[in-house]
């Protein structure tokens, strides 16, 4: 009896000093300390899901997607019916171009529990990524019914939205979480474009310029399309000529026929919203 309560009283050490370090590492995940992370639970000296789970979110987190699927493959062989592990996999395979995995995957995990948020967000990106627009809205839809205020879903439901032509939602989406995800700024800029709401657009490119925007090609070229519809050609052809020097060549094409040359303006080709990473 003195040796089993031994044994139990060893174990439950074990159980509470496994949950301590995890919540370490946890912590580490918290404040961005990926490397960190995975650092720290390799010198764990039993692996176990949740572990392991937080290791191939680290490196997902990196974008080493390989080593994330790996990882949280081998969460799944200890845990086979894990949904994050499912779905954040999936997302991985999504990542790497490997779409009938993703699928496989996500869809598990939506059987096991489909009423969870995350795994309802990523078949949305899923359907989008097919350009299957309309499923892709279905579930984006979902995951914001089953958690109010997901920004990330709220997001790419602008950006389904958006690519689907319809502005009004898409602006909508877009500013809901606009002091969330900062690239949301950016394409409401280029929804307000669409809808023909030229000084708007242009303010909003002139905010992102001044905060540390990062493609400024494709800023500068929205903003000279906002200034052409505005009749302000002095200042679009400034920003066709930034934009034109940072390699886009549409704004080159723009910039030579329509500045140089006085020639009609082509219609601009689509380019896709900026997307968040998923």
């Amino acid at each position: 009896m003195r040796s089993l309560l031994i044994l139990a009283s060893l174990l439950l050490t074990q159980i509470l000093s496994a949950q301590d370090e995890l919540g370490i590492a946890e912590k580490m995940f918290e404040d961005g300390d990926y490397e960190a992370v995975i650092e720290f639970v390799h010198s764990f000296e039993i692996r176990h899901p949740q572990d392991l789970l937080l290791e191939a979110d680290a490196y997902h987190k990196l974008g080493d997607y390989s080593q994330a699927a790996e990882t949280y493959t081998q969460a799944l062989a200890r845990d086979e019916n894990n949904v994050k592990a499912l779905m954040r996999r999936g997302a991985v395979y999504l990542e790497l171009n490997d779409f009938g995995f993703a699928l496989k995957d996500v869809k598990k995990a939506l059987r096991l529990w489909p009423e969870h948020p995350e795994a309802n967000f990523h078949m949305g990106n899923i359907c989008y990524d097919q350009q299957d627009l309309r499923n892709a809205v279905k579930y984006y839809k979902l995951a914001i019914d089953y958690r109010p205020g997901y920004a990330k879903a709220t997001y790419m439901l602008g950006a389904a939205k958006s690519e689907m032509g319809h502005f009004k939602d898409a602006e909508k989406a877009f500013g809901s979480v606009i002091e969330k995800i900062p690239t949301a700024k950016y394409n409401l800029a280029v929804v307000r474009l669409e809808e023909e709401k030229y000084e708007s657009a242009i303010e909003l490119f002139t905010d992102l310029e001044t905060s540390g925007w990062t493609t400024y090609a494709d800023l500068y070229f929205f903003r000279a399309e906002a200034y052409f519809y505005t009749n302000d050609k002095d200042n679009a052809c400034k920003d066709y000529l930034k934009s034109k020097m940072l390699g886009d060549e549409e704004a080159n094409d723009i910039y030579d026929s329509y500045c140089l040359k006085s020639k009609k303006k082509n219609a601009r080709k689509k380019r896709e919203v900026q997307r968040i990473a998923l």
